[in-house]
């Protein structure tokens, strides 16, 4: 992570009179701006998250009352915030605990069966990049991993019945590298290229950052607006879902206990469309989005026929705008229509404020995004219309 270190600081004690302001976060007590001892170079900084920037380094170091303490420091949005070192807590909070057992399957049926008959404490393993994070910080405690890795239908790409099929276990990295991808669903590729480092794309997959039902999840705004079909199989029979419906809460799936997402099907475009995602974070690459947007348009002579908006990190779930899609359809792509559209679409969303954003920013911010993918979609719309027309 961009600007962390770890550091030991010696026991210190406070400046006299200078209390921080109290944390905006619940049951955080105020804290003391305090000094490190190091040789005459005082460094001061916050103690606690909500104090104020640190005066004079960096990246200051937070001092426990007695003794050594170690710490990350984690300078966010022009603060020094300044935590437990992450790794200890993870060891206290989950860890020792009885390892979980571990299931590598080599059919969808037989992963379903297990999942079946260990029941809560069973947890289905994609790339880990999601599920190990949580097992580190206490926040899942699984009894058994069923690693879907040896499964080979779940990494297929292909076209199957008018779609495009994408395996659950495909990675990130043969989204983007795949042929059929770029060329039929190319938003999928543009979308699955802003997802975190090349070591993340090499494990994360796509059934993984859809079935996780992150909020912010990069996939599931180009998928929704690409009009995705999830395929779920289960031990007694397999069934579709609209990817829509596959999310229910933060970190809740339509996915019961006994059912593995296995693909997501993508109708094959057909001439006058175009689709365009984009994404805000903090910094350019390897972040989580503040808000992303996707859209996808398809045009009669001018006119949007088709329209689908959709909006990540904007609410409890990936959404779509559908009021601001009710508003474009059958109209003019002019840029009047689609700055309307854009308001309207933010007015739709749910944001919550949190680290990274307050929820009035997101709502500003998803209003900007939708009008400028929308922009990007009618563009690229009129040239594919143009192409099929010549």
């Amino acid at each position: 992570m961009l600007g962390l270190r770890e550091t030991t600081a010696p026991s210190t004690r406070p400046l006299a009179g200078k209390t921080a302001p109290a944390s905006p976060w619940k049951g955080n007590a105020p804290g003391l701006y305090r000094r490190t001892g190091g040789g005459g170079n005082d460094r001061r900084g916050p103690s606690l998250p909500g104090s104020e920037p640190a005066r004079t380094s960096p990246t200051a170091s937070v001092v426990g009352g007695g003794g050594a303490q170690r710490c990350r420091e984690f300078p966010v949005l022009g603060y020094i915030i300044q935590y437990p070192n992450l790794r200890d807590h993870a060891r206290k909070s989950s860890w020792p605990m009885k390892p979980p057992r571990y299931v590598a399957p080599l059919t969808v049926a037989e992963a379903a069966r297990v999942l079946a008959e260990e029941g809560e404490g069973a947890y289905a393993l994609a790339g880990g990049t999601d599920l190990v994070v949580r097992m580190r910080n206490g926040t899942v405690r699984p009894t058994v991993l069923v690693d879907l890795q040896r499964i080979p239908d779940l990494a297929v790409i292909a076209r199957q019945d008018g779609h495009l099929r994408i395996g659950a276990m495909t990675t990130i990295a043969a989204l983007i590298g795949s042929a059929e991808v770029r060329h039929l669903t190319p938003v999928a590729a543009e979308a699955g290229a802003q997802m975190g480092a090349v070591q993340l794309r090499n494990l994360a997959t796509v059934g993984g950052n859809l079935a996780s039902a992150v909020p912010s999840a990069d996939l599931a705004p180009p998928l929704l607006v690409l009009d995705a079909v999830a395929r779920i199989a289960g031990p007694a029979a397999a069934r579709t879902l609209p990817l829509e419906d596959l999310f229910v809460g933060p970190h809740r799936s339509a996915l019961r206990q006994d059912e593995v997402l296995t693909a997501v099907d993508i109708p094959l475009p057909v001439a006058g469309t175009g689709a365009a995602f984009l994404k805000f974070g903090r910094r350019r690459a390897q972040v989580l989005a503040v808000v992303n947007a996707a859209s996808w348009v398809r045009l009669q002579q001018g006119i949007i026929a088709e329209v689908r908006i959709a909006l990540g990190a904007a609410a409890p779930t990936p959404m779509r705008a559908r009021a601001a899609e009710d508003l474009l359809r059958g109209q003019k792509a002019d840029p009047d229509r689609l700055d309307a559209a854009a308001v309207v679409a933010a007015q739709e969303t749910k944001p919550i404020s949190d680290l990274r954003a307050s929820a009035d920013f997101r709502r500003q911010l998803s209003r900007v995004l939708v009008r400028r993918a929308l922009e990007r979609a009618v563009q690229r719309a009129d040239r594919e219309e143009l192409r099929h027309a010549v």
